[in-house]
């Protein structure tokens, strides 16, 4: 929360419009157009904050589209003068430097100004990019149990299908095809099911990716065409290798001693 009588540098409003230098009327107040999307408000509608006790009603005079990403000094709500002048608050400034010149920038400041507090902006990113790679670590993680689980479940689906494998192939040589024709429409069968089920994997996950992203962080969802071709494709590859490995005894079984078994 802060106060203004100029549009802050950067300010691109989305709906509205600014106050005058000399407005001296009702408090309004400039808000963040995401959060008003949010909270369901606009234009005209009323926010009421307290300071120190005392509950203040502030007329929505305008929305901003705030860049939060750009680290620049921004504000959620900017008040209109006359409101917050004389209540208690700080001042906040941000300063450029070379990394080198940081310690001498901040010892001249805390030296000519001891009640001044400086924070370096470069500590604050890297905890946040420190968190950011445990929690991709953690996804990567249940990620890899996710794909584990997929791939013993498909060892058993092949598994399973074993003895009708079998009987498939008895009978296919029985009529004359080879283990290489019997071998070739089997692949072309595991194949399809790896192209469906990668078609379906990448559907889901685009589609979960970009809720995500957009509803719950709020941020840009970029499309990356080749990890959805690179998980189609490895759907197929997994599903092949498993299904040429799982038919392989199959394609050994004598039709005779089968038969006699039976």
């Amino acid at each position: 929360l802060t106060y203004s009588r100029a549009v802050p540098d950067g300010t691109r409003l989305v709906a509205g419009d600014w106050w005058p230098a000399d407005y001296a009327g009702p408090p309004l107040v400039s808000f963040d157009a995401n959060l008003a999307r949010g909270w369901g408000v606009g234009i005209g509608d009323t926010l009421r904050i307290n300071v120190l006790g005392r509950d203040i009603d502030l007329r929505i005079a305008n929305l901003r589209d705030i860049a939060w990403r750009s680290l620049s000094l921004n504000f959620t709500m900017v008040a209109s003068p006359g409101v917050l002048e004389r209540a208690p608050h700080s001042h906040i400034a941000t300063v450029r430097a070379d990394a080198a010149n940081e310690s001498a920038i901040l010892r001249a400041v805390t030296d000519a100004l001891p009640n001044v507090s400086g924070i370096r902006v470069a500590d604050v990113l890297g905890a946040v990019a420190s968190l950011v790679e445990k929690i991709a670590a953690a996804l990567a993680a249940t990620g890899s149990v996710t794909l584990a689980s997929g791939a013993l479940v498909l060892v058993g689906a092949v598994a399973a299908g074993q003895r009708r494998r079998m009987n498939e192939a008895v009978v296919l040589k029985t009529l004359g095809a080879t283990r290489q024709q019997i071998r070739a429409a089997w692949l072309v069968e595991f194949g399809v099911i790896g192209a469906v089920a990668g078609l379906l994997a990448a559907l889901v996950g685009t589609l979960a990716s970009w809720g995500v992203v957009r509803f719950l962080m709020r941020a840009d969802w970029v499309f990356l065409p080749d990890i959805l071709a690179a998980t189609i494709l490895g759907c197929i590859v997994l599903m092949l290798g498993f299904g040429y490995a799982g038919t392989a005894s199959a394609l050994r079984v004598r039709p005779a001693a089968f038969l006699r078994n039976e």
